[in-house]
């Protein structure tokens, strides 16, 4: 027997005008059911690691019991029904879970539907995103969406602790393409530079700065170019400001609709030393950050290669104040494996390992 379990967030199916659907938003019924609610339980609750790939603040959770069988999970047919497109055919999820499995997401209506669909996670205990692939299913008509976030290929005999948020139907072309955003330290000042491949309907970027990692405050906005198919690139100078600082874009559209970028930090005081620290997160999909300190103004570049020695990213290359500074990698163009990353700032050299897992 299936129990219905009611739980509040807001989503839009219409036409896909809302194109993510998050747990932000708590005021709207929308008649999910658990396949077994003695054996598993769902909720929504504070997200457990905002330092990653995942910066929203709520997050829904589902706890499968060890005696559940493999397929426990939650499924809605009481969402207004939609034609599989291009545009709705590659949805994407971002899944933190406490084991490493395969998570199933399902296109249903009436008298068809996809069949179990794979992806899954590589880390236990990160955010990770796991993406499908609906096109052959064009044309149909959904009227049931089902989510088995911990589908192991055996039976089950474990329990685990499911959290999962940001359902993103992917458009043919993303909105705006963020491909680098760094934070520079100069003086008493930081220095925040971004770059986008395309935009559609940007209305601007808002800046949002916090001290803590964990509380965001706006501190200005940049005008977005509209729709646009050039490359181009942004810059914001926060003035007069001291101590280790976190710093995220909110990339706004033309019709309110809004999603975060990844989080740079920077330290104002000087280093002591010259060091390249560890990508985080690591392995990842499709962005890392890479944080790197100069100890005094100088010259530097922060190039990422494949390991064949072949160049496939140019991250920094300009004259750099001393301090702590990070930039992040958007390798959403290459393909899965271990590449290397390597600063050269004055005489020092640096190289560190880092793994993309699509």
């Amino acid at each position: 027997m299936k129990y219905l379990i009611l739980f509040l967030f807001s989503i839009s199916f219409c036409a896909f005008a809302q194109s993510t659907w998050d747990f932000e938003t708590t005021a709207q019924d929308t008649g999910w059911t658990l396949f077994d609610n003695t054996k598993e339980q769902f909720s929504v609750v504070p997200n457990p690691d905002k330092s990653g790939l995942n910066t929203t603040n709520n997050v829904a959770k589902l706890v499968i019991n060890s005696t559940a069988d493999p397929w426990a999970g939650i499924f809605n047919n009481k969402i207004t029904p939609f034609v599989v497109t291009a545009q709705n055919a590659h949805p994407t999820l971002l899944v933190y879970k406490s084991v490493v499995s395969r998570v199933d997401f399902k296109y249903e209506g009436a008298g068809w539907n996809s069949g179990d669909t794979f992806d899954s996670n590589t880390v236990a205990n990160t955010w990770q995103m796991v993406t499908y692939d609906f096109s052959k299913y064009i044309g149909k008509t959904v009227t049931t969406i089902t989510v088995i976030p911990d589908f192991p290929p055996t039976s089950r005999n474990y329990s685990s602790v499911n959290y999962f948020d940001l359902i993103t139907f992917v458009p043919t072309v993303v909105p705006v393409e963020l491909t680098s955003f760094a934070a520079l330290a100069v003086g008493n000042k930081v220095e925040l530079k971004w770059s986008t491949a395309t935009e559609v309907n940007n209305s601007g970027f808002e800046i949002q700065r916090s001290s803590n990692n964990l509380n965001f405050a706006k501190i200005g906005f940049v005008k977005g170019n509209g729709t646009t198919t050039k490359a181009n690139e942004y810059s914001f100078v926060d003035e007069n400001t001291n101590g280790h600082l976190y710093y995220r874009l909110k990339q706004v559209d033309l019709d309110g609709s809004y999603k975060y970028s990844q989080i740079v930090e920077v330290n104002i005081s000087n280093p002591v030393s010259f060091a390249l620290n560890q990508n985080y997160p690591n392995p990842f999909n499709p962005s890392t950050t890479i944080s790197y300190s100069v100890p005094e103004k100088s010259f530097v570049t922060l190039k990422v290669y494949d390991v064949l020695g072949n160049e496939v990213a140019s991250l920094v290359n300009s004259q750099t104040e001393a301090g702590e500074h990070s930039v992040n990698f958007n390798a959403s163009n290459l393909s899965s494996g271990v590449y290397y990353y390597q600063i050269t700032a004055g005489n020092n050299v640096a190289t560190k390992k880092l793994m993309l897992l699509k």
